[in-house]
């Protein structure tokens, strides 16, 4: 491994990411690295690229979703190892350290954990267990079967065997599952840590996971037989009992996330119907959604 290079996705605001750069800057020994951010065209990032003259800032013009932004990452970072995060995340001091210590020929790719912030509202806690039980402590699996782009390193000659899988929208279960077929298994590194940082309205975030039920639906048809479509209208209306008992079980394995998930129950229960309503539409129009932003 000769070259590292951290990609940031930023698709919430310039304070989001000004955080999430600061900590970067931040790193403790740390390999020598670039940064490279490709933002939402949408989101003014001036103050960034004047306070970070060292990083690489693109816009991603003609943006229709974060999936697009994704992909855009991996073709500007050029590092043999290219660690990819968010905006709204903040990486330990250590985070750089730790994912190129995690590298191993048999680990397809590597992952991390995500927590949540100490002060995360009721609602950012639901957001935080919808999309990021499976990566919280205590980790008790380290081969998963998912990485989230939160915290996730590839290697960028792997990545090149599997061009066509990310070449115009980045989703990482099918990223994730197609290295993963080529080169090992996945790895998450229980050392590694981003803290997620989002602060959400409740209908702000209703409406992101029911896009997000769309977007999903939508690429999830790209593979899908006209068979496998009508099952999934059949029993999409199911989704929301099944998630929140994965859900409710995640969290029950900490004590402090048991107490969180009674706080968090009812945005919780909203996000899950939200997200599982506009999986359903996907499915049934087999379109995706008008617009995509992220809040």
């Amino acid at each position: 491994m000769h070259s590292v290079s951290v990609g940031v996705a930023c698709t919430t605001s310039a304070e989001h990411l000004t955080r999430c750069l600061t900590s970067i800057r931040s790193q403790r020994d740390a390999v020598t690295f670039d940064v490279t951010v490709v933002h939402d065209p949408a989101i003014s990032i001036d103050a960034c690229r004047t306070e970070f003259p060292e990083f690489h800032f693109v816009a991603n013009t003609g943006q229709r979703s974060p999936l697009q932004l994704v992909s855009r990452l991996l073709h500007e970072c050029k590092g043999d190892l290219i660690l990819l995060t968010k905006d709204h995340c903040i990486p330990a001091p250590d985070w750089i350290r730790r994912m190129v210590e995690a590298q191993a020929p048999d680990r397809a790719a590597v992952g991390g954990r995500v927590e949540p912030a100490p002060d995360a509202s009721a609602i950012e806690w639901a957001f935080f267990f919808i999309d990021f039980h499976r990566y919280t402590a205590p980790i008790d699996n380290t081969w998963p079967s998912s990485l989230t782009v939160c915290n996730v390193s590839y290697r960028h000659e792997r990545l090149a065997t599997i061009r066509e899988v990310w070449q115009d929208v980045f989703v990482e279960t099918a990223v994730n599952d197609a290295l993963a077929a080529r080169f090992g298994r996945l790895w998450i590194e229980p050392s590694s840590e981003v803290t997620l940082h989002r602060q959400l309205t409740l209908r702000e975030a209703v409406s992101e996971r029911y896009t997000f039920g769309r977007l999903f639906a939508y690429s999830r048809l790209a593979n899908t037989s006209g068979q496998k479509r009508v099952l999934y209208v059949l029993f999409t209306p199911a989704l929301p009992l099944v998630l929140l008992r994965r859900l409710t079980s995640a969290a029950t394995r900490s004590r402090h996330h048991t107490r969180a998930l009674t706080r968090a129950w009812l945005p919780l229960t909203l996000m899950v119907l939200g997200r599982s309503i506009g999986e359903w539409f996907g499915y049934i129009t087999g379109r995706p959604p008008r617009t995509f932003k992220l809040h």
